[in-house]
């Protein structure tokens, strides 16, 4: 994902609620690598990652959102 791609948190989180965790996964990787320094990008990202590996690659949506990640 590179070019004229918008990387926010806020497009992360719409593509999380419409099942694509893939593309979710790809936005947050880019913002921790352009603020490594960002602690809820690293948090997200990390979250995000460990549920795909628990749950295979669609991690059940209901129970990141009852987890309150964000």
């Amino acid at each position: 994902m590179e070019g004229n791609k918008i990387y926010s948190s806020t497009l992360a989180d719409i593509y999380l609620q419409q099942g694509y965790v893939e593309k979710a996964i790809e936005i947050y990787k880019e913002l921790v690598k352009r603020k490594p320094e960002n602690a809820l990008y690293r948090k997200r990202l990390m979250i995000l990652k460990k549920e795909i590996k628990e749950h295979g690659r669609r991690p059940p949506l209901s129970d990141i959102i009852k987890k309150q990640l964000w």
